[in-house]
């Protein structure tokens, strides 16, 4: 027989406490009974899990693994107990959007407030990926609507456009370029502050540079828009972000936008979702985040 969740909670109680008598407390049973259960858990897998001493218990090798393959059981176990919930509270239906860090910045969030307010019996699931990693998830079924700033060949995914979303370079107010507007070979003497090689922003900006024949300076990078714009505040050069999403730490860190001329500065976000047979809920999501921006 496989072995409960009550017992692989104990086995890592012990190993977390390193002591059966005090997990077996925790765990509201008897010592002799807790010993029982580690001991046919050690009878199914074949092996011994615990070393015991006078002192106490430690996991042998195979007692680490189990560990490890028993903790996301356990938390695997509390997510599906959460979904269920959902349904017992009257929760018809799910749909998980992964969105990129420019749609999350801008006006998704109001747009999800009121799909949230006309579905109320629809639970959204939400998280923020880089538009690859989005895609991926979109064509692996883990999401069922991606927003993304890509749209690259094959018929197995369905896009259609979502917003504009124009690209600016970013300088502190006492920036000695006063320039409002620019190429951006015009820029490339100066150091640049980025986000993480996987970013879209990234390999945009450092595609223009190749095609220009031009070196990159990027000698700051990190992973999100505020830290981005942190450190340009801070002198550490200038870069290059999505202009809504940063509007917010415009005043509040003393930036200054200059416009970018270059054709690939007008950046599409787009919705998508996999082709074959998507779920209403999906569907629905979809439809209404496209109308979102074209109402």
């Amino acid at each position: 027989m496989a072995p409960d969740l009550t017992s692989i909670e104990l086995f890592l109680k012990t190993v977390k406490l390193g002591n059966l008598s005090r997990a077996a407390e925790q765990s509201h049973l008897s010592l002799s009974a807790a010993s029982r259960r580690l001991s046919l858990l050690e009878q199914h897998f074949k092996v011994a899990l615990l070393h015991r001493t006078s002192t106490g218990v430690s996991p042998t090798a195979a007692g680490e693994v189990l560990a490890e393959h028993g903790g996301s059981i356990l938390r695997a176990v509390d997510v599906m107990h959460a979904d269920l919930a959902d349904y017992a509270k009257g929760a018809t239906g799910r749909v998980c959007l992964y969105a990129n860090s420019s749609a999350m910045s801008q006006q998704l969030p109001s747009q999800l407030t009121q799909w949230n307010a006309l579905h109320p019996g629809i639970r959204l699931d939400i998280r923020e990926e880089r538009s690859r990693e989005i895609l991926q998830a979109v064509r692996d079924g883990v999401a069922d609507v991606g927003i993304v700033t890509t749209q690259p060949g094959g018929e197995e995914l369905r896009f259609v456009p979502y917003c504009q979303d124009r690209l600016c370079l970013l300088v502190p107010d006492d920036h000695p370029f006063k320039m409002r507007h620019a190429r951006f070979e015009d820029l490339l003497g100066y150091d640049f502050v980025g986000l993480e090689d996987n970013a879209a922003i990234t390999a945009l900006i450092t595609e223009a540079a190749a095609a220009i024949g031009m070196p990159l300076r990027l000698r700051v990078q990190v992973r999100s828009f505020e830290a981005v714009c942190r450190l340009i505040a801070a002198g550490q050069g200038v870069g290059v972000l999505p202009q809504g999403a940063v509007q917010i730490f415009r005043k509040e860190m003393a930036l200054r936008f200059i416009e970018i001329d270059d054709p690939w500065a007008d950046r599409q976000m787009y919705l998508c979702m996999r082709q074959q047979q998507p779920s209403p809920t999906s569907l629905a999501l979809f439809d209404y985040l496209s109308a979102c921006n074209h109402a």
